[in-house]
């Protein structure tokens, strides 16, 4: 078997050819480790009896931020037109952010790949059009709108006293090299 890329590993089954996808959130709260992850697309892949021919990760490594290199590998197998289609542990695995998902999806798709999910609660929002899928994303950018505007509600107002006509507001003007410490 070939190697295309140190963070793929290559397997056998029948069926529609797909790859998996596994990253690890940047904390330790960030969801399934990717072993995990890993575990839960090989039994989804066998259960739906689908040819899963590798499994690409991003994994934090000691000492290095969380990259994408798996997920550069991932797109090089489906430019090499190796795969039908693209599964996830979960819709999470791609990132955090619901607007970072939905490019991602969307970039898949584009490349002719149906994106697919070992978790059953994904399978309703991918099998969605995408004009209700950006419905759902607008009304998740308006909750955040809200929340911001409640955090900003919450904060209180400074005194009243900086407009008062009989206090003194003081200045200082700092040259540049005393502000820089030359």
């Amino acid at each position: 078997m070939v190697i295309v890329d140190p963070r793929c590993l290559w397997h056998h089954a029948d069926t529609v050819r797909i790859i998996g996808y596994v990253r690890e959130g940047p904390g330790p709260q960030s969801g399934d480790p990717a072993f995990a992850q890993a575990e839960k697309i090989r039994r989804w892949a066998t259960d739906a009896g689908h040819r899963l021919v590798a499994v690409c990760q991003d994994i934090k490594s000691p000492g290095h931020a969380l990259g994408r290199e798996g997920y550069r590998a991932l797109i090089g197998i489906i430019s090499a037109g190796q795969v039908d289609g693209v599964v996830v542990s979960s819709i999470d695995a791609l990132s955090a952010d619901t607007i970072v998902q939905e490019v991602m999806i969307w970039d898949l798709r584009n490349r002719g790949m149906t994106v697919m999910s070992a978790r059953a609660e994904d399978h309703e929002l991918l099998g969605l059009p995408v004009s209700q899928r950006a419905r759902l994303l607008i009304q998740d950018v308006l909750a955040r709108v809200v929340d911001y505007q409640e955090m900003i509600a919450a904060i209180q107002p400074a005194p009243a006293s900086i407009d008062a006509p009989d206090e003194e507001i003081i200045i200082e003007l700092v040259e540049q090299d005393t502000a820089t410490g030359n």
